[in-house]
């Protein structure tokens, strides 16, 4: 006889898998969002405060925070954004398995500035985003292209408020990186958000 055991799934345990697979299941259903019946019209620029998760390449998923600031042309179809975001480098595994410190310190600092594209600012399609950042990481300062998408989702289209909004945004920090006396190698670090716009 084929016998199939069941095992408990806890998605509040402290393992590091569930994080991102609950951040995408979140921002998959973002995704799906309708954007408002009408644009922003009146308003040209945004701030916004995020937070969520950042997966840096080789070292696990932790905790992220930053703010955004965007500005907006041609009836939002497109627009620039600066930004910063704070993480870190903490990882249980590493820290088990090796014995010496990889990087100076565990902080994690990134400065992107990026341009996009939305060719639906009335649908529910994400928009799309490129352009470069600084990376700190451990005390290493590394220069990143970046590409992503996101939505921005004013929230006049639910309540009687003009000024507020929900944003969500996936970028990759792709970037050369270097760990000891080892060789070279492409990093992909993902950034995964959650945040609240204030338009202006």
């Amino acid at each position: 006889w084929l016998r199939v055991r069941f095992l408990p799934i806890h998605p509040f345990t402290h393992s590091p898998i569930y994080y991102p697979f609950l951040a995408v299941l979140l921002l998959t259903i973002m995704l799906l969002l309708p954007s408002p019946a009408s644009a922003q019209s009146g308003f040209r620029n945004s701030a916004s405060l995020t937070s969520g998760l950042y997966a840096a390449d080789g070292f696990g998923s932790n905790f992220y925070y930053g703010a955004r600031f965007n500005h907006y042309f041609n009836k939002w179809r497109y627009f620039v954004e600066g930004s910063i975001g704070f993480s870190s480098l903490q990882s249980e595994v590493l820290q088990d398995l090796t014995a010496f410190q990889v990087f100076d310190s565990e902080g994690l600092t990134a400065i992107e500035f990026l341009f996009g594209y939305d060719p639906r600012p009335l649908a529910g399609l994400p928009y799309f985003v490129g352009g470069v950042a600084s990376i700190n990481q451990g005390g290493q300062s590394r220069f990143s292209y970046v590409v992503g998408f996101g939505k921005h989702i004013p929230l006049a289209q639910f309540f009687k408020v003009k000024k507020l909004g929900i944003r969500y945004d996936i970028r990759d920090h792709i970037f050369r990186q270097k760990i000891n006396d080892a060789g070279s190698f492409i990093s992909h670090n993902l950034v995964f958000s959650l945040g609240i716009q204030y338009y202006f």
